[in-house]
């Protein structure tokens, strides 16, 4: 009778499983004296993929009680003498992190330490507003900078299809957004995108099919190099990671290529639930109209006289803008109650 061959994944628990056990068996007294900067690559289990200042890469344990780390962390490990092991012993202050509400409510940790969001929105199968300004919420709540990214312009089929979308994208213009068009097809706003994630960490989000893994794969042309090494030091195989994953960009002459971290799809991005006013400083275009409602507990929803409801009439607000602001103000009520 043959043998029957274990899975990747059933290899994975198998090894977590012992690294647990000799885990439990590291100490303090046992590591070396000396520190380490390191910073994190992908996390898988109970183990990470960390990246010294060399610039090596290497399978590293993580201390007990540091809590789950994520691509963008950076840590401090030490060695284990007389063994190609390492520790990651302490986690530094995060500046920035991006996360979504996971099972149960639970935060889902996406990246940490990033610069600048690249929000992806296809022109095919189509832009949709409320997604972007999802992610321009979560984006202001952290103090980050973003990029809209409209993706598979190649598929526009004349000027009339590209006005669309442009009428779209007008209140982001507005608003001083940077926008690229960008197409792997014709390589058109590759170098556009390029510069601007130079000498930053950068994350992309979108949904599904918004056509991210073409974009990386044009930014970064060993991509399936660089995911096979990972593949093969993990043990996780090619496609069954669902955790995000750091990547150096190339560089150029004149400057560092920057850090691009590649995060899972999601079907709906939630931002982080807040209060009305809080969620009315997320979109700037209410700035000049704030606080001229007859009311001071004014919800922007049916109240008379109300000055937010006023500028959509008008069209100093746009409808879609409006909309997605409402739903997301229900979203978070309904996730207290």
């Amino acid at each position: 009778m043959a043998k029957r061959r274990l899975t990747n994944q059933q290899k994975q628990r198998i090894q977590d499983k012992r690294q647990a056990r000799a885990e439990e068996s590291i100490d303090a007294s046992q590591l070396g004296d000396e520190s380490f900067n390191g910073l994190i690559i992908t996390s898988f289990g109970k183990r990470v993929m960390l990246e010294d200042e060399s610039g090596e890469q290497f399978t590293s344990a993580i201390r007990q009680g540091l809590g789950k780390l994520v691509a963008g962390d950076r840590v401090i490990f030490q060695k284990v003498p007389n063994s190609n092991e390492r520790v990651v012993t302490q986690l530094l202050p995060r500046k920035r992190e991006l996360s979504r509400p996971g099972f149960r409510g639970q935060k889902r940790m996406i990246a940490a330490n990033i610069d600048i969001v690249g929000i992806v929105t296809p022109v095919v199968p189509g832009i949709h507003p409320d997604m972007i300004d999802r992610y321009l919420v979560a984006v202001t709540q952290l103090g980050l900078d973003a990029v809209i990214i409209v993706n598979k312009i190649d598929l526009l089929e004349d000027e009339e299809q590209w006005n669309m979308v442009l009428e779209l994208l007008e209140p982001y213009i507005k608003l001083g957004l940077q926008v690229i068009p960008a197409s792997t097809e014709s390589l058109h706003g590759l170098d556009d995108l390029q510069t601007f994630m130079q000498g930053k960490t950068s994350v992309f989000v979108g949904p599904s099919g918004a056509g991210k893994s073409s974009l990386i794969k044009a930014l970064i042309p060993d991509l399936e190099i660089r995911i096979g090494h990972l593949s093969e030091s993990t043990g996780l195989g090619k496609h069954t990671t669902t955790n995000s994953i750091l990547y150096h960009l190339p560089a150029n002459e004149n400057e560092d290529g920057g850090i691009f971290i590649d995060s899972p799809g999601v079907r709906q991005f939630s931002p982080t639930p807040c209060t009305l006013p809080e969620l009315e400083q997320c979109y700037p275009d209410f700035y000049p109209f704030l606080g001229q409602c007859k009311y001071n507990n004014c919800t922007h929803q049916h109240e008379p006289s109300c000055a937010i409801i006023a500028a959509v009439e008008e069209g100093d607000i746009s409808v879609s803008r409006f909309d997605s602001f409402q739903r997301l103000l229900k979203e978070f009520a309904e996730q207290e109650s």
